[in-house]
This record gives C-alpha cells, structure tokens and sequence, in this order.
C-alpha cells in the first residue's frame, strides 16, 4: 500500500502539489504511505521537507535515487505510481511504472492520454484539488479494480513500446 513518485526531486516536477493532496486525504487511508524517490535537485528534498512538516502530512518517506533492481523493487512493490509533472516530454516513469504492472495517475503536463484510454490509470489537470481527487478515487478503488489496471498497462507497454511493436512500426514506415 504505497504511492510511490520516483523521479528528481526538482520544482517542475510538481511534488509539491502531490504532498499538498495527500495531506488533504490520508487520513481516509491510514494503511497507504506516500514514498517519493529520487535525487534533490536544487536543494528541493529541503523544501518538501519543510512542507510535510509544515502540513503535517503522515506517513511519507523521503528517499534518495534507485538504480538496477532496486529501482524495479520499488515499482513492484508499489500500489499506485504518480507523476505530478508540470511539463514532460515523454516521462519515462510512467512507462517504467505500467510496464512493471502499476496503476499510473499522471498530470497533463506529460503526453499520457492513453492512462484513461487503455484503463490503466488516470491523466488529470495541473493542481492539488485534481491530484486529491484523483488520489481519492485511486485509493478508493478495489485491490482488484488497480490490479487489472496494472495488468492492461503492462500490456500497453508491451505492445506499443516493446521491441515486436517498435518494429512493426518501423516496418510500416519504410513500407
């Protein structure tokens, strides 16, 4: 029962916004943590320090940056993956997070429409308000319900972005 963000702990990627809805809402879900990782960039882990403390937002745990397998460990053994982003040109993460079978809620500063169109997650507006609600409604779905979810994204991932569909695509673009 983690929420788990992984990714640099930079102003643009919107943690800040992650932080301010969990702390709106995770006493509904006293068994769910909020686990973000990655490396501070610009002294951001400080700052986000300062603003759990600030909220009094429960249960988050603040790590530094994964890599190899310890990195795949942590999208296993998370429930749901957010990326709160501003503006990214792809977010690796969240293809990362469905391929390791994991819910995604994305903001629409990333090109992940295909989160609600292959039922593997949620693609919402910029903001506190829209990631609570979308938090709320992640957490309030079923163990199954997220389960299946992950299993349609991880079947997205490998269908579009793995190597038989790259080369189909490669092979009907020099057809």
């Amino acid at each position: 029962r983690t929420i788990l963000h992984l990714g640099r702990l930079h102003p643009k990627k919107g943690i800040d916004r992650l932080v301010t809805a969990w702390s709106q809402i995770a006493a509904q879900f006293p068994d769910w943590w909020l686990r973000i990782v990655g490396p501070s960039e610009l002294g951001y882990r400080a700052v986000l320090e300062r603003q759990i403390e600030r909220l009094g937002a429960p249960r988050v745990i603040l790590d530094g940056p994964l890599y190899g397998a310890d990195k795949w460990n942590a999208y296993r053994e998370a429930g749901l993956f957010v990326l709160p982003t501003l503006d990214e040109n792809f977010g690796m993460v969240v293809a990362e997070a469905l391929a390791a079978s994991v819910p995604v809620i994305c903001t629409k500063g990333a090109p992940w429409k295909g989160l609600e169109i292959e039922h593997c997650g949620w693609w919402i507006d910029h903001g506190s308000d829209a990631m609570e609600a979308a938090l709320e409604t992640a957490l309030l779905s079923s163990d199954a319900a997220r389960t299946q979810m992950g299993v349609k994204g991880r079947a997205w991932m490998y269908r579009d972005f793995g190597w038989e569909g790259i080369a189909s695509q490669m092979a009907e673009v020099y057809a």
